[in-house]
């Protein structure tokens, strides 16, 4: 969906439940999430539990896909046949007509998340963001090319745990479930 702004499915608000749920048991002292709904819902039942307002961040939304957006994959391979594969290959580089490439997303939300984070060294906190974002702050930390990123897999209301420290990031699991938690 990219910039795209869509409400969450029921399942969507489930998974965002479940995601709140088990945060509610951790001493979580901020929560952070893109400005767009699907994520400002999750964020907004984490942080309810703890008595917090979320932070909202527009440099932590999706990737642009431009004139992608709100199109399914099958109207994208039928409108632009072979682009889904450069697409695939080249994440680092490529993008849609009037979009943003992964690099350039990097370029917009790294320097965010890293302020973010130094703000808060040795507390818990929780940022809602996109597959996009996470790929490229995970690929960041892990220090391996943008162009791999789809490497990382990153499922609807996955976890990633990072241990923040500025010399050396410990990332210490990728696309969680809310049981890993702890």
């Amino acid at each position: 969906n990219g910039h795209y702004d869509v409400e969450l499915s029921s399942n969507g608000h489930q998974q965002s439940q479940n995601l709140a749920d088990a945060f509610s048991r951790l001493p979580v002292k901020a929560v952070y999430s893109s400005d767009l709904t699907r994520t400002r819902v999750c964020a907004d039942l984490i942080a309810e539990a703890h008595s917090l307002t979320p932070t909202v961040c527009p440099e932590l939304r999706e990737l642009s896909f431009g004139k992608w957006e709100g199109m399914s994959v099958k109207e994208l391979a039928e409108k632009h046949p072979g682009v889904l594969e450069k697409r695939f290959h080249h994440p680092d580089t490529f993008k849609a007509d009037g979009g943003e490439s992964f690099q350039e997303l990097h370029d917009r939300t790294l320097p965010r998340f890293l302020e973010i984070a130094k703000a808060h060294l040795g507390q818990t906190i929780v940022v809602v963001a996109h597959g996009g974002v996470n790929r490229t702050i995970l690929a960041k930390l892990l220090e391996f090319p943008l162009s791999n990123l789809f490497r990382i897999s990153q499922d609807y209301a996955a976890v990633n745990r990072i241990q923040f420290h500025p010399d050396m990031p410990l990332v210490d699991f990728v696309n969680g479930t809310p049981e890993q938690i702890t």
